[in-house]
């Protein structure tokens, strides 16, 4: 099996873990939790839940954006807002979207669970 290169330089084999991120991976995350802020704190909070639920609504039965032919059962965002809470509430970047498809899709474009 070949090996990866780590961002810190290390020669890993694939699928194993780097020293680096064993020693200082759950300090980098708990970093990066708090500098991200809670879901609520993002703008994920009550009223978001109430808009988001009345332009699935609006829409009929839509499915997902993605093509995958699976119903909607949320909202994403087409570009994300990263803060800019007038992005945020753009309902023209809004895309109907099933849960299963914007986890990976948060995979694929931000990294490993938007870290």
């Amino acid at each position: 099996m070949a090996n990866r290169i780590c961002p810190c330089g290390h020669s890993v084999p694939k699928g194993a873990k780097c020293p680096c991120q064993v020693r200082n991976g759950k300090a980098r995350q708990k970093t990066n939790d708090e500098a991200r802020g809670s879901a609520a704190e993002r703008g994920y909070d009550a009223r978001w839940h109430k808009e988001s639920r009345a332009y699935l609504k609006a829409l009929g039965a839509p499915l997902c954006a993605c093509g995958c032919g699976r119903p909607a059962d949320m909202v994403d965002h087409v570009v994300a807002p990263k803060g800019d809470m007038q992005l945020f509430w753009d309902r023209s970047n809004w895309q109907p979207f099933n849960g299963l498809c914007n986890r990976r899709k948060a995979i694929k474009s931000e990294g490993a669970f938007a870290r």
